[in-house]
């Protein structure tokens, strides 16, 4: 609504992690695999069953048709969603999120040892918007809601619409943006812990760190799988902090809202996103909506 809430956001953070109901799970792979419903971090989810509960077909879209040999799954995917080559260049290399989240390089045929496809970070040909059609193994694939062996069409995993880490980042952007980026730091570094186990070094972030601009490689790719139109991230305000959500929250249906509040979903380029009129922020009212309810007005630009 345009009404900075930081003060109100800290205090209802407060009272979550002071009821010590909820706690982060010790290994990230935790929150998302298809026996969740034990997660001690989830706060609210949506229960998902193959049998009971089906909708949960995220296997289905990311992962190419070779794919349904590596988990022997009783249906075949359809592929196509795949990370951006751009996100995936920001990891550091021993963010054990890199490889909990994304399903990467030789894929194997575990009863006859066969690689069946090999997933590629690029994606020449720009998701086939320019004509070329990119092949079945480009990009990493999402892999965060981890598949059993034999799975269907319909994954028993619940999806996270809130968890305890999210608690924890949403006090810490507040706590950073009302100047106190050392409380932010220890937050962050909190949640950065079990993604960084083999080296604590590298969990531990500070309050200057927040304060940096964005690793992300801002532009257009171009159709050899490039980056044209370059922009960088360094400018972005707390860009640094942007980048975290984006390791942490990666395929959770944060990124879209997450960019607009940093202000980059107006300004910056990516893969095959430009800019557009600010008034794009917001989606339009389905006209079958403004038609049942005289009172409703269309949102602006459309």
């Amino acid at each position: 609504m345009g009404t900075a809430e930081y003060a109100k956001c800290i205090k209802e953070a407060d009272d979550i992690i002071n009821s010590s109901k909820y706690r982060l799970d010790n290994n990230y792979s935790d929150v998302f695999t298809y026996t969740n419903q034990n997660s001690a971090e989830i706060i609210f989810a949506i229960p998902y069953d193959e049998i009971y509960g089906r909708g949960n077909q995220i296997h289905m879209k990311t992962l190419d048709p070779l794919s349904q040999g590596v988990y022997q799954m009783t249906a075949q995917p359809w592929g196509g969603n795949c990370a951006v080559p751009q996100f995936i260049n920001t990891y550091d290399p021993e963010d054990s999120r890199l490889k909990d989240s994304w399903i990467q390089g030789p894929q194997i045929n575990p009863l006859t040892g066969q690689v069946l496809i090999n997933y590629v970070n690029a994606v020449p040909g720009m998701g086939g918007l320019d004509g070329i059609v990119a092949p079945g193994n480009a990009g990493f694939r999402i892999g965060k809601f981890v598949i059993k062996q034999n799975a269907t069409g319909d994954l028993d995993n619940d999806f996270p619409f809130l968890r305890y880490g999210d608690v924890l980042m949403m006090k810490a952007e507040a706590l950073l943006r009302t100047g106190n980026a050392a409380g932010a730091a220890i937050l962050v570094t909190q949640v950065r812990q079990r993604a960084f186990k083999s080296s604590a070094a590298k969990a531990a972030v500070s309050g200057d760190d927040l304060l940096k601009g964005s690793r992300y490689q801002y532009g257009l790719q171009t159709p050899d799988g490039k980056v044209a139109d370059v922009n960088g991230g360094a400018d972005i305000k707390y860009g640094r902090f942007l980048d975290e959500l984006g390791w942490e929250f990666a395929a959770e249906a944060h990124r879209r809202q997450d960019l607009i509040r940093f202000g980059v979903y107006e300004i910056k380029k990516w893969f095959n996103h430009s800019p557009k009129s600010p008034t794009r922020t917001l989606f339009p009212i389905p006209q079958d909506e403004l038609s049942k309810n005289p009172n409703l007005k269309q949102n602006p630009g459309y």
